[in-house]
């Protein structure tokens, strides 16, 4: 994975004003009333009393698995996320790279447009995943064993969408809230744990309006699976070693939109859009990383815009008016130049302002790139 990126400042006074240099990257410092806090996913992204976890930042992945014990491998599996409106997310094609491995930058110099798209994803040229998988509907999930008996069946009416079963939400039809099928399901059996890597989920079919999109340098640390049991794995995978990660897609929907809502019309054709949810770095042996609310972002190559949106899961609408993370940690940087880019943030705990650190990525043209920092692995409710 290209690690190339220039730092563009070393101190504080290269920033400037109010900022704040940050893995080489000047990062706007936090309001007065932008304190940071974490919000329980389990418990509707409502602000918790935990204090924000940030043992992780600057400390290389070594010095991170130096005590960590488990499983050298484990079974991946989740649902496809959806971010803004399309259809199911079924039939889309789940990869999983070692970062290492990955090399997207091959294709940076291939001067033909098309030829360029199709390098991106051609196997044979940026690397072998280590195994792909198809997600199904999640109406066959019994039939696949990825269904968590215990959760209740469609249409049933509900109040979390952590109640339905794997696939469904809690959705609002006439005047009550059932479960409704929503998104696609996958699994993928050893994968390799402590181990940096990337996540591709794209749609096979040429014609579709999905936009491939990377879930980035992700680590799947041995000591922070799922809990086993029956109420939180699958039916096939219950008391073996599992984690549940839910890469995202997004449809040309969404796509327009954000920079329509920015004024900023479309997406320039060749550039690509950086995108996640701030999360803190868990806690060693117990809960993964839990999104930060009123972080601050900034990149190394700036985008033409940067959203950040409400406390709505279900609303992806950006807030123009606002300048940090919401309660779900969420932003997006669209109309990002394609190449070695590096994400960076900070936040204000007890009145000063914390760096967050970096994250190198590579910005993959007409494509989405989602970071989750400092955390390398989010903690997820659905």
């Amino acid at each position: 994975m290209p690690t190339t990126f220039a730092s563009k400042c070393t101190d504080a006074a290269k920033c400037g004003g109010n900022a704040t240099c940050v893995a080489g990257v000047c990062v706007p410092n936090p309001g007065a009333d932008q304190k940071a806090v974490v919000t329980d996913p389990f418990k509707d992204f409502t602000v918790a009393p935990d204090p924000v976890a940030l043992d992780c930042v600057d400390k290389t992945l070594d010095v991170l698995l130096k005590d960590v014990k488990g499983p050298a491998t484990v079974t991946m599996w989740g649902r496809i996320d959806r971010f803004g409106g399309g259809d199911y997310t079924v039939g889309i094609e789940v990869a999983v790279f070692k970062a290492a491995d990955f090399h997207p930058e091959v294709c940076a110099g291939v001067a033909d447009f098309d030829a360029r798209a199709a390098c991106f994803v051609d196997d044979a040229k940026v690397g072998k995943p280590l195994a792909t998988a198809l997600s199904i509907d999640p109406d066959k999930a019994a039939d696949a064993g990825l269904d968590i008996p215990g959760r209740k069946k469609p249409a049933e009416m509900c109040v979390k969408h952590l109640e339905c079963m794997p696939g469904y939400d809690c959705q609002k039809k006439d005047i009550d809230k059932i479960c409704q099928k929503a998104h696609g399901l996958y699994a993928i059996d050893n994968v390799p744990t402590n181990t940096r890597l990337v996540i591709r989920v794209r749609s096979p079919k040429p014609t579709s309006k999905w936009h491939t999109s990377y879930l980035w340098d992700l680590v799947p640390f041995a000591d922070r699976l799922d809990v086993k049991g029956a109420d939180t794995q699958p039916t096939k995978y219950v008391g073996k070693d599992t984690i549940r990660t839910n890469p995202t897609i997004v449809g040309d929907g969404q796509w327009t939109l954000v920079p329509n809502t920015l004024g900023l019309g479309s997406i320039t054709e060749g550039n690509g859009v950086l995108g996640g949810r701030i999360r803190d770095c868990g806690v060693a042996g117990g809960r993964r990383g839990w999104a930060i609310h009123n972080a601050k972002v900034a990149l190394g190559v700036p985008a033409a815009g940067l959203a950040f949106f409400n406390d709505n899961e279900d609303n992806t609408v950006p807030v123009k008016t606002s300048s940090a993370t919401d309660v779900l940690g969420r932003w997006a940087a669209v109309d990002v130049p394609a190449g070695a880019n590096r994400v960076a943030g900070s936040v204000l705990i007890d009145g000063k302002v914390v760096p967050l650190g970096g994250v190198d990525v590579f910005v993959i043209p007409d494509a989405l790139v989602i970071v989750s920092m400092p955390g390398r692995i989010p903690e997820l409710s659905k």
